[in-house]
């Protein structure tokens, strides 16, 4: 996926008046504060892979907008769980949006399937790819 794409899903929320009540809070302010501290100002993401670098976004894992929008106080849980959020960096919060729309179960059949398949062809002369070798991978096997 392209990056301005994921920028656009990043900002999407950012339109919707509810989310934009919710970050306009005073509620929002001491809540992104908390996370701040917590991560000592760092991209949270870069320190579990072994960097340093300066976080700038605050990141809900699971969406606001995942919440039923008839149901204000779903998505004031959401935004405002602590436990919900985590420091990025803008680079790591590109590459965390764009994780989040590939992660569906066949997506993810589809790219194990595919690694071993050139994993395969890189170490063993012998093998042959073909369509029983990528359905088994992905857990569809013919009876």
């Amino acid at each position: 996926m392209e990056v301005s794409k994921t920028i656009s899903m990043i900002f999407h929320m950012s339109r919707d008046p509810r989310y934009q009540k919710l970050l306009n809070s005073k509620e929002w302010a001491l809540v992104k504060r908390q996370v701040w501290q917590r991560a000592g100002g760092l991209c949270e993401r870069c320190r579990r892979e072994g960097f340093i670098r300066a976080g700038v976004d605050c990141h809900h894992k699971v969406p606001v907008e995942s919440a039923n929008p008839d149901d204000p106080q779903a998505m004031r849980r959401l935004a405002y769980d602590v436990s919900n959020i985590e420091l990025l960096c803008i680079p790591c919060h590109i590459k965390t949006h764009q994780e989040m729309h590939s992660h569906r179960k066949d997506k993810v059949a589809e790219n194990k399937a595919r690694q071993r398949r050139r994993f395969m062809e890189a170490n063993d002369p012998n093998y042959e790819s073909n369509k029983e070798d990528e359905d088994e991978a992905m857990g569809d096997k013919a009876d």
